[in-house]
């Protein structure tokens, strides 16, 4: 099971690895998408499907996070939890940058970390 897991973070550093390629197009989307209305945000979502990619990857993450807080490597997680629950992204594409770099950081720590250990 552990194995499972810690493949699962290696996905979700992976994903966080395009996020940081992509930082400036990915805020500029979210800051188009939250000035949008109910029926054009449905619109921008058809115009854009990989951003209901983005939305499960997101999803997915933040259950990871709650699972890894049961692990050896809680305080790792509990980082990247507080820097996805901080909002410090919106404050422009550097900060996208920069939480995406920070986590996927932390998520090379905890792997190391955790194997390392065993």
């Amino acid at each position: 099971m552990k194995h499972a897991f810690y493949a699962l973070i290696i996905i979700q550093a992976l994903y966080e690895l395009v996020k940081l390629l992509k930082c400036k197009s990915i805020y500029r989307h979210v800051k188009v998408f939250q000035k949008l209305d109910k029926t054009s945000k449905r619109w921008y979502l058809m115009a854009h499907p990989w951003l209901h990619v983005a939305l499960f990857m997101d999803t997915i993450g933040l259950l990871l996070l709650g699972i890894g807080l049961f692990s050896s490597q809680w305080i790792c997680f509990l980082v990247v939890l507080a820097m996805s629950f901080s909002q410090i992204q919106k404050l422009g594409a550097w900060a996208v940058f920069l939480d995406s770099l920070i986590t996927i950081i932390v998520y090379a720590f905890a792997i190391l970390n955790a194997y390392h250990l065993t």
